[in-house]
């Protein structure tokens, strides 16, 4: 159902001459901008103009909105009353139909977005204004003040009065899938930390902002003791939580939330500590090994006496000891493989 103003048109003595001369107005307009004529009401447009206009709105599977030079709202369709009243239809539970016709669009606009649209109606009337505007992302304020992420074009109807099409698209569930998308891309599957993708750029960035500001930046490699023979003997499955467990152990261990806990591949994981020198790293390696050394397996179905240690190496850069995080990264991965062969279950640093 399309809800419009009053269909009666008050003009109906328009002759054939007059809007043949409009149509091929109408087909003229491919500039840009256009000067506008004064002010009519869509009481003055010929049937001929307004009725497929009214079709094309009504049988549109889009939010839209038509509205004047002013912003006044002149047609409206179900899609767009859905989308602008949803929640205040659903708590008021009205018996008829409710109309938005004669409302300010504008009314729905937030800042800066409104005040922009008003001076673009104050403009027109004293000169050209655009024809139409690409799709732009913006907010609406709903009737019952629930802000809504949308995306909004605009494009003019060159009729005898002008109208412009608002056409609007709910972004919601838009964002809410690239947010799904984001996690899937940037998150290991298994533990939830980073994974490698995102902690190689997050190194690089971490990297540069603190080089610049001649700030320490600090890695931080762990690697789990024996995780294969962990798995021969547990199975894959109880390896899997093992993995699950040390990963919390670790991002509980975090000095802060600017640092990035990332599983770096297999049973080795990599933190990223900005603004942390040597002695900060370590403080943070000493806590993670206390953590994953104090875990119980029974909750996985494993005896009181199991226990899965860790190995751990650290590198620093610190007033350029190392010329790109490359280096710094390969450092603290030597710092862990003499952890490693040193015994395991120690920290080792790169000096």
């Amino acid at each position: 159902m399309l809800l419009t103003p009053t269909d009666t048109v008050s003009n109906r003595a328009l002759s054939s001459a007059s809007s043949a001369k409009t149509i091929h107005s109408t087909s003229k307009t491919a500039s840009k901008t256009v000067p506008f004529s004064p002010l009519k009401t869509t009481q003055q447009l010929s049937s001929a103009e307004l009725q497929p206009l009214k079709m094309l709105v009504s049988l549109l599977m889009e939010a839209v909105v038509i509205v004047d030079e002013h912003g006044t709202i002149q047609l409206i369709n179900e899609h767009a009353i859905d989308l602008l009243l949803a929640d205040a239809l659903e708590a008021d539970e009205p018996t008829t139909s409710p109309t938005l016709i004669g409302q300010q669009w504008q009314t729905y606009l937030m800042e800066p977005q409104k005040t922009l649209y008003q001076k673009m109606i104050i403009e027109s009337r004293t000169g050209a204004r655009p024809l139409n505007h690409a799709p732009a992302e913006t907010t609406l304020r709903l009737a019952n003040d629930a802000c809504k992420d949308v995306e909004v074009s605009i494009t003019h109807f060159a009729l005898s009065t002008p109208l412009f099409a608002i056409v609007i698209r709910d972004l919601t569930k838009y964002r809410a899938e690239y947010k799904q998308l984001h996690q899937w891309a940037s998150t290991d599957c298994l533990t939830k930390l980073a994974n490698r993708r995102v902690f190689d750029a997050e190194l690089q960035n971490h990297w540069q902002s603190c080089t610049d500001k001649n700030r320490p930046v600090s890695v931080l490699i762990i690697d789990i003791d024996h995780f294969k023979s962990f798995n021969d003997k547990y199975g894959h499955i109880l390896g899997d939580y093992c993995l699950q467990k040390i990963a919390k152990a670790i991002e509980s261990s975090l000095p802060d939330l600017d640092c990035t806990a990332a599983r770096y591949g297999g049973e080795e994981f990599a933190i990223i500590l900005p603004n942390s020198n040597a002695s900060q790293v370590a403080q943070t390696a000493r806590l993670i090994q206390k953590n994953i050394n104090d875990l119980s397996y029974i909750d996985i179905g494993l005896d009181a006496s199991v226990s899965v240690s860790v190995s751990q190496g650290h590198a620093s850069e610190i007033n350029g000891q190392f010329r790109t995080s490359t280096a710094l990264l390969c450092a603290a991965d030597t710092a862990l493989y003499r952890a490693k062969a040193d015994g395991r279950n120690r920290i080792n640093a790169c000096v």
